[in-house]
């Protein structure tokens, strides 16, 4: 019997998924739905712009963001920043040891904007889960100040051409529900 998923199974580490998976638009859509009163969004990773589109269609609402090709750029950055609201969506796989693109990012975000400023990070399911007892990521993310507000559950085949667990985490956003599942896809 064949699979439903129109894409293969593909052996991460044989042959790693591409950097650069746009955000769906039904996927960005949502979640600046659950931001309506933002005034500043930055996106650290911002490719080709699809998780920030919805948000420069608003009147008043700062915009800035790190090209994808610059995300190096962005990791070395040493300035604060000041915004509302991060939205990131980093390549998994940035190909430096055992730490995620996702954690990466994550800290650095912190370092520069503040531990209570508001996040969305789009990360592989193995993020928060899956973890052992010494993982220090597992620690970190246990022991910070910074807590998760709520999760998105996306389906296994919501990017194109890759099947992938993956999640959106919203930190520092105590307006939201727990939990969501995209309503229509």
């Amino acid at each position: 019997m064949s699979s439903p998923l129109s894409v293969k199974k593909n052996n991460y580490i044989k042959n790693p998924k591409a950097r650069d998976i746009s955000t769906p638009e039904v996927v960005a859509n949502f979640i600046a739905s659950l931001y309506p009163n933002v005034s500043s969004v930055l996106d650290p990773c911002v490719g080709s712009g699809a998780l920030l589109k919805p948000f420069l269609s608003r009147n008043g609402v700062k915009v800035s963001s790190c090209a994808f090709e610059c995300r190096e750029d962005f990791l070395i950055l040493n300035k604060p920043i000041l915004v509302d609201l991060v939205v990131c969506n980093p390549p998994f796989n940035l190909g430096v040891g055992k730490m995620l693109g996702s954690e990466r990012f994550l800290r650095k975000i912190i370092e520069l904007c503040g531990e209570t400023v508001q996040i969305v990070l789009f990360c592989p399911m193995g993020f928060r889960l899956n973890q052992r007892k010494t993982s220090a990521r597992w620690r970190w993310l246990r022991d910070s100040n910074l807590k998760i507000s709520s999760i998105l559950s996306l389906p296994l085949d919501i990017f194109d051409n890759v099947a992938f667990h993956s999640e959106v985490l919203f930190f520092n956003s105590p307006h939201l529900q727990p939990h969501y599942f995209l309503p229509s896809v």
